[in-house]
This record gives C-alpha cells, sequence and structure tokens, in this order.
C-alpha cells in the first residue's frame, strides 16, 4: 500500500494504524503539497451495506460541524476498486487512553481541562442533532497545535442523527443492536433503545472523567458482565475509588449527576456538565472555560 496514489491525489506515506474496521494512512496531497491522514475502509467491512452506510454518513456529518474540537474531514470518495476512503487532517499528539496508559490517572485540573473541551465538542454535536455514541478515550485526541494542546473528538461513524436528513440517509443501526463500547455505554445504550438523546453523551463523559481521576470504572470479566454493571452495580465515589488522588467532595456529587441512571437526573447539557465540573473543581482556566463555547444555534 505504501507509494499507492489515491485518487489521483493523495500518495500514501506510512500506516498509522487500523483495527478491524479498515486502515489510517499518512498520505501526502500532492495537490497541494500537505499532509494529511486517509481512513481506508477494510475490504471485507465494505462489503457490508450497513458499514458503508455508517462510513458515508460519517464523512457527511463530520464535514458539517464546525468546531476546532472535532477532526475535521477535507475529501470523501471510493477508489477505483471500491474501497471507500475519507481524507482528515493529520493530527500529532496522543490519544487519552495512550496518556491514560502512561500515566494511570490525571490531576482534577488536568481532568478540568480534558473535559471542558470535549464537552465543547459534544455541545457542537448535540446543538445540531447529533449523539456521537462512542466518546470513549481511544476517540479523545490531545492534539499539539503550535504551542497549545487542543482536545479533539475522533471517529464519528457511530453518531446518531436526530434528523436523518443532516446525513444524507436514516440511521442504519438495527432496534436492540448494541454499538459502542460497554465501557462507556450509558444505561439506555446498554440497552440497544432507539430513543436515546444527547444525554446518552453526557453519561459516557461521566464515565470517561471518573477514569481520569479514579482508574476505570466498570471491571467485569466478560462484556455480559460489564453491561449488567452498568445497568444495576453501585457507583463508588470517586475519592472512595483513588483515595490517594485528593478528590474533592463536590467531584464526588458531580459525578453522582453525571452517572444518574436516569437520564433525566442528569445534567441537562454538555455546557452544564462542564461549567459545574470547574466548580466543583474550584478550577478557573480564563480562556479554556466554557466561556469560549458558542451560543445554542438559532
Amino acid at each position: 500500500m505504501e507509494g499507492r496514489v489515491i485518487a489521483g491525489r493523495y500518495r500514501l506515506t506510512r500506516s498509522l494504524g487500523g483495527g478491524g474496521m479498515g486502515t489510517v494512512w499518512l498520505a501526502e496531497d500532492r495537490t497541494l503539497g500537505t499532509e494529511v491522514a486517509i481512513k481506508i475502509m477494510a475490504e471485507r467491512v465494505a462489503r457490508d451495506p450497513n458499514a458503508r452506510a455508517r462510513f458515508d454518513r460519517e464523512a457527511h456529518i463530520v464535514a458539517r460541524l464546525t468546531s476546532r474540537h472535532i477532526v475535521r474531514v477535507f475529501d470523501y470518495g471510493e477508489t477505483d476498486a471500491g474501497e471507500l476512503f475519507m481524507v482528515m487532517e493529520h493530527l500529532i499528539g496522543e490519544s487519552l487512553r495512550e496518556r491514560l496508559r502512561a500515566r494511570k490517572r490525571l490531576s482534577v485540573e488536568e481532568t478540568a481541562r480534558m473535559l471542558a473541551q470535549l464537552c465543547r465538542a459534544a455541545h457542537r454535536a448535540h446543538e445540531v442533532g447529533l449523539i456521537h455514541r462512542d466518546l470513549k478515550p481511544e476517540n479523545v485526541f490531545f492534539a499539539r497545535e503550535d504551542d497549545d494542546e487542543i482536545v479533539k473528538v475522533l471517529d464519528f461513524g457511530l453518531a446518531k442523527a436526530t434528523d436523518p436528513l443532516q446525513t444524507g440517509g436514516p440511521d442504519p443501526t438495527r432496534a436492540g443492536a448494541l454499538l459502542g463500547t460497554p465501557h462507556y455505554m450509558s444505561p439506555e445504550q446498554a440497552q440497544g433503545l432507539k430513543t436515546i438523546d444527547h444525554r446518552s453523551d453526557l453519561w459516557t463523559i461521566g464515565v470517561v472523567a471518573f477514569e481520569c481521576l479514579a482508574g476505570k470504572l466498570f471491571k467485569a470479566p466478560s462484556l455480559m458482565a460489564v453491561i449488567e454493571k452498568v445497568l444495576v452495580a453501585p457507583i463508588p465515589a470517586p475519592s472512595q475509588a483513588a483515595p490517594d488522588a485528593h478528590i474533592p467532595p463536590e467531584i464526588d456529587t458531580w459525578m453522582k449527576k453525571a452517572l444518574a441512571r436516569p437520564p433525566g437526573e442528569r445534567f441537562g447539557s454538555a455546557r452544564e456538565l462542564a461549567e459545574s465540573f470547574m466548580i466543583a473543581a474550584g478550577v478557573t482556566m480564563g480562556r479554556a472555560t466554557l466561556l469560549s463555547i458558542p451560543p445554542p444555534l438559532s
């Protein structure tokens, strides 16, 4: 694959990794002379009409989202061999998963900085009627831009649109189908409900915040056991799960609301969730706070 030119324009230079759905490559845009990342769907996966539909929806979803905290999509298409590809900005940095592997935990202030930016991305998506459904640490990326570190959300492949017209077609997910990562699913997502709304993402952000502060929340030997814990297991206070982390009691109170199983008892928006965390953490970060979240769309 190295050296291959996609769509007569993008020359593949190095594999950046991949998984069951496909491979991501670093490539040179021969027209502009810039580096980009290209996601190429695996041939086996491309034979599944639902998988192709999700890939197509992801490209259209991300291309229409305007936020510095969401990875940008520049191009999308199909090769002569029938492979679907998506051209994205090339990010330099590391994922939250990689950072947690190296560091185990983040401080309250580091978690607040990450959460503020993650919630900007979620807020923008929710404002236009999109639910990400897979906001796990692998999809939260710390990108280096000049002297700044910007949190960007990746992979909208499982996103659900409340208005199918926004994404060029209905959600291909079957009712009752489990899509996402069980450890980070909300209870309603774990039950395969089609009626989930933006508050499902807010639960997931709460789980990610817990992991940053006190380690992984739901530990079990099998995926079904994980789902059972998501649905019924008591949720410990972060300060009890990590007594050496000096987590203030206000964060415990915040977590109780963020991880309330009835959606109506959670925070109402990503903005509220992040602002409440700042207050609970006693953190003031100037431009890094939620003040830069754009106002609701009219």
